[in-house]
């Protein structure tokens, strides 16, 4: 049960191994990966959507959950995906995920240019759901990947050194870091 961080030239990539071996022995059937074009259903709303994929999951609850759970608003759940905002589009995703519940979910700068308050709602559903799933996000952020993160490890110049939390109290380890995110100006710990 560990998240992994790799800190690759400006990206930060968590990996979170969360199954245990039982798990995935299992007999139960999952899907490894899952891509659905929105396009498709760019004239159906997000609550329509998101109760589609609850209908091809049997198991599935209702769509109120998985949009309760990623705090979408009762007004951006009936508007048509083709007029859903960024962030609206990212929670859509993050629900779409929670319904299809792969072993794997891979997130690509999941928090870029987004608002605290979906920042707070993605962290807090990762946190929630990292017991249950690989998890692999990338960013470049670094706040971000230490409050996910069990494990950081930082890839540079070919080397893949592990960086404890207490390691990145080190002034000078933690400017080093930000110096490969390109952020040592920022100073975000």
């Amino acid at each position: 049960m560990y998240f992994y961080l790799f800190l690759l030239t400006g990206v930060l990539v968590c990996i979170s191994f969360l199954y245990k071996l039982q798990i995935l022995q299992s007999e139960q059937k999952a899907t490894l990966f899952s891509k659905i074009d929105v396009k498709v259903f760019i004239n159906s709303s997000g609550y329509e959507f998101i109760k589609f994929l609850c209908e091809l999951k049997k198991k599935s609850k209702e769509p109120d959950y998985y949009l309760e759970r990623v705090a979408m608003s009762e007004e951006s759940m009936n508007k048509l995906i083709c007029d859903y905002n960024f962030e609206e589009k990212k929670r859509l995703q993050l629900a779409a995920f929670l319904v299809q519940k792969p072993y794997v979910m891979l997130f690509d700068e999941p928090v870029d240019y987004c608002s605290q308050e979906f920042i707070d709602t993605f962290i807090d559903v990762l946190e929630e759901e990292k017991d249950r799933h690989i998890i692999i996000v990338t960013t470049a952020l670094l706040d971000i990947a230490t409050h996910v993160a069990d494990d950081i490890l930082v890839l540079s110049n070919g080397e893949i050194n592990e960086v404890t939390k207490e390691m990145l109290e080190i002034t000078e380890i933690k400017h080093a870091i930000l110096d490969i995110l390109g952020e040592e100006e920022n100073d975000i710990l």
